[in-house]
């Protein structure tokens, strides 16, 4: 079977993190893990991190069940390169503030436009910001082709 696999598949999920659906501030699904430059095998089995390296495009869907306050909520794909140094913000959702809102964006070698072609690296994360108040029932899904 070769690398690219033309069906979706799910690469992370906020529900299935464990990290809960209610968000308030700052985080991301984990940090780089690996032991150096060019490790095809490393230690840690990157958990932390979300694979990359068998997929040409990614789909970021992000859906805001509630909120209290005025929040200004984003979610940004971000990728490392072999060394584990970060590139933030390769794609990045539109600030949700309303319950009931999405926000879908795309990118990957196939791109949803010319701004949004990239060749993605072998490992990412998902990271978030959340102003001004709390956004519950939240989804954060990333999925791959």
């Amino acid at each position: 079977m070769s690398n690219y696999t033309p069906c979706a598949k799910l690469l992370w999920s906020l529900a299935g993190s464990g990290l809960g659906t209610t968000i308030s501030g700052s985080g991301n699904s984990g940090g780089w893990q690996g032991n150096g430059p060019g490790d095809i095998l490393p230690q840690a089995d990157f958990e932390g991190s979300i694979k990359l390296r068998d997929v040409q495009d990614v789909a970021l869907y992000v859906s805001a069940g509630a909120v209290t306050g005025s929040p200004a909520f984003q979610v940004q794909l971000d990728v490392f390169d072999s060394l584990g140094n970060l590139y933030a913000q390769l794609i990045k959702t539109a600030s949700l503030s309303a319950g009931g809102s999405a926000a879908p964006v795309f990118g990957g070698l196939h791109g949803a436009g010319a701004s949004a072609y990239l060749i993605l690296p072998e490992w990412g994360r998902l990271s978030w910001t959340c102003t001004g108040g709390t956004v519950t029932g939240t989804e954060i899904e990333l999925w791959g082709r």
